[in-house]
Formats: structure tokens, sequence, C-alpha cells
């Protein structure tokens, strides 16, 4: 049994969308996971899980930042935690609270920022506190890192990033034509779609203007490609965009049916862009299509770099550097070679046992 002590606190600590990172952290500490009974009005279920997980009343719980523990037993909890990771983002109230129980014990805390939003200039007495309570401060990409930087966390403690993981479990190979023929048949509109030939395109993820959506329309109408998308949408307008210009439009897709649909692809591509409030904090779904066979590209923004490499990226918006890297990879011994190399790559960084193993290296919690 592992002899490390470890304490997540966490607002989706009772979200069974995370459970195999749980799974793959309590083979290595001695894991307790915290977090409210309800978050945004969804209820969490404890007894789903196979490691601990304590579930507290709180109050203000419709938001990450505002949320605030209503019961004695969650702040007993995380006080005598020998090790607390605070997956918060260091300008929450729970950040605060938590940096108020530690008083010089370690503390971690895990952050995705990508703007300057409630740090007042530098003038946030409470986040300026968490950054002086905390022992390193855990970004999720080397921007994010910038950004807690410019916000007023010291360069020596922010540690290197750790990105998040996905389960090979939950994503893996389906035979092409298989996942192509169940597709279709569950889908009648992606039949054309994959009779025409040539390179066949995948989009996964919010249809949503930042998401660099429009790319994909321009890339159907100027590239001889089929263009597949899928996911909920926030932007009606850019729908009616996509369809006009050729692309099929999948709703929101389950796991297995997500599964279904990276393997059934040649290619996936995560066209995002660089906002001034948003920009792609890591890029699961790029590791999703990997696991499932099927190479990644995307553009030059966040996380997507680090989890595809650098190679396969271009700048955000960029039809012409979009085009000559699809153009490169409609072959498809150069796809198997980006393969290869992505699936060793996020298998040695992004699996969760690899982020397991990354949590204990920066928490110093050696076997």
């Amino acid at each position: 049994m592992p002899e490390h002590q470890l304490t997540m606190l966490w607002h989706e600590a009772g979200n069974s969308h995370y459970h195999d990172r749980f799974v793959e952290l309590s083979k290595v500490a001695n894991l307790t996971v915290m977090g409210p009974k309800t978050f945004q009005g969804k209820t969490f279920d404890p007894e789903k899980f196979r490691f601990p997980v304590k579930l507290f009343n709180s109050v203000l719980s419709s938001h990450w930042l505002t949320f605030i523990p209503s019961t004695i037993a969650f702040y007993r909890e995380a006080r005598r935690a020998d090790i607390l990771y605070v997956h918060e983002e260091p300008h929450s109230l729970v950040a605060f609270l938590s940096a108020n129980l530690r008083l010089g014990r370690p503390m971690y805390i895990e952050s995705s920022a990508i703007n300057l939003k409630g740090n007042l200039s530098g003038w946030n007495v409470l986040e300026r506190f968490v950054y002086k309570t905390a022992t390193k401060i855990i970004p999720k990409n080397h921007e994010v890192a910038d950004v807690l930087h410019r916000r007023g966390a010291p360069r020596s403690k922010i540690s290197t990033p750790i990105g998040n993981g996905v389960s090979k479990s939950s994503f893996s190979i389906v035979d092409k034509s298989a996942a192509r023929s169940a597709l279709a048949q569950k889908y009648p509109q992606v039949s054309d779609a994959f009779k025409k030939g040539g390179l066949v395109l995948g989009y996964a993820g919010r249809i949503w203007q930042p998401k660099g959506i429009e790319i994909l329309a321009q890339l159907a109408q100027e590239l001889p490609v089929t263009i597949l998308a899928c996911g909920p949408v926030a932007d009606d307008y850019l729908v009616d965009t996509l369809v006009a210009a050729g692309v099929a439009v999948l709703p929101s897709l389950q796991k297995d049916d997500l599964r279904t649909f990276y393997s059934a692809l040649d290619l996936f591509i995560l066209p995002s862009l660089s906002t001034k409030n948003w920009r792609e904090q890591f890029g699961r779904v790029c590791i999703e299509a990997i696991y499932c066979g099927t190479p990644a590209v995307g553009s030059h923004v966040g996380g997507i770099p680090m989890v595809i490499g650098a190679s396969q990226t271009f700048e955000a918006g960029n039809i012409e550097q979009a085009k000559a890297l699809l153009t490169k990879l409609s072959d498809e011994a150069e796809r198997a070679e980006i393969l290869r190399w992505q699936t060793a790559h996020v298998d040695q960084n992004f699996s969760w046992k690899a982020i397991a193993e990354q949590v204990l290296a920066v928490t110093h919690l050696k076997r």
C-alpha cells in the first residue's frame, strides 16, 4: 500500500468523469478527495467510487470561484491533511480558506488561469495571500504559468506544467471501417461523407466562435477533404455556416459514440483561437482522438502544442498554414508516423498514470 498521504480538494470531486484520475492517484498515494455534494445544480454520489471521497454541504455552489464549504468537518479534514492539493484557482474563496487553514503546512494549487479577471491589477489581497502561503502553484500549460506570474505568483513558486490525463480504457481504437459503418448507421447525414474518398477530417467540441470553427468551413470549401463536426452548439449561426460549406454536423456525442467518431477519422483538428479572456487550456479531445488511432493537428494556442507537438500546429486563424499542414498529411505514411510519435508522447505525459507520477514528483511524495 502507498505510504504517502494526499488530500485533493476540488469542486468536481464527485464527478465520475474524473474517476480514472483518482484511481491512478490512489495507487501511488493514500488519497482522499474532498468537494461539495452539489455543484451547479448537480448532486454527486460518492458510493460509485473505489477510493475515499468526502463530499460536504456548501453554499454559493453555482460557480467554482464562490462556493464555500458550510460544514466544520470539511475544515477539519483540510487542516489535518499531510499534503493538501487544491484544484481551485488561486483567486477562489476555497483557495483563500485553504491557505488560512494550512499556515505553513504543504499546500499545492493547480491553476488553469488564462486571464487577469478578478486580479484587481494585483490588488486582490486574498489572491496575494494564497501565493504567499502556497508551497507551489501548478499551471496547466506554459501560457498559464506566464499568466500566474502576471497575477502575482513568484516564478520560484510556479512549477513545471501538469496537464490533464485521458484513460486508455475509455478511448481506444475501433476498426476504421467498422467505425464508419456504425457512425453512418446511427447518423445517416455522414453516409455520403465516407463515400467521397479523400481525407476525412473531424472536430469535437463546442460549436463556438473562439474554437475557430469558421476555419473548418473554409477548409471544406478550399481543400478536397470531408469534414465532420460534433458537439454542443453555443453559436447557432456557425451550424448554418458549416452546413452551407458541406460539413456534416452531429450533436454532442456520449463517450461510446465519441470513441466511434474519433476512430472513423483520418485526422483530427482543434483550430482554437486565442482571445482576451479565453484560450484552449489543454486540448483533451486531441488525446482522445490519438488514443482512438487518429493523429491530431491544431492551432498554436494554450496547451495544444504541448499535447500534439509544435510541428503539428498552425498559427491560430491562419488558413494558409492550416491548408499546407493538411496537404502534407493527406499522405497516409506521414499520418502514421505522426500517430506513432503522438501516441508515445501522450502515453508518457498525459495518461492518468503519468499525471499521477507528475503529481507525486511536484509534491515530493517519493516512494
